[in-house]
């Protein structure tokens, strides 16, 4: 699949299920799988790539995987009214997040995956 046949179906799976703001995506040769806000995935959309599959996910599919991927390191936890996600970051590589109490929102789920996976996450 690939371009506006691409398009087409993430708008069409949006259209029934506006709280999965997430695209879990894989290429032909499923090599990877990669994970992405769908407004963004559409804005950075190369019209010649070819993907072979995705999925909508929502906020709290994707905190199950960052869960399970930060394999404890990452817990959320509710603090005055509002959710957080404290969480341990790995000695091993680099990360755009600093702090180890963060806010619970799209772009720190997709950041501490990529953080935990070293950007390659292999289901």
């Amino acid at each position: 699949m690939q371009g506006y046949e691409l398009v087409k179906a993430i708008e069409n799976e949006k259209k029934t299920h506006a709280d999965r703001i997430f695209i879990k995506w894989w290429r032909n040769e499923e090599d990877f799988i990669d994970f992405d806000l769908v407004s963004r995935f559409l804005d950075n959309l190369n019209y010649s790539s070819q993907i072979s599959g995705f999925e909508l996910i929502d906020q709290d599919e994707m905190w199950k995987t960052v869960e399970r991927r930060s394999n404890g390191k990452a817990k959320k936890v509710e603090r005055d009214g509002e959710y957080k996600v404290l969480w341990t970051p790995p000695k091993h590589g680099e990360t755009e997040i600093t702090c180890t109490e963060c806010p619970y929102t799209p772009d720190t789920l997709l950041k501490i995956l990529d953080a935990e996976t070293n950007d390659n996450f292999i289901d």
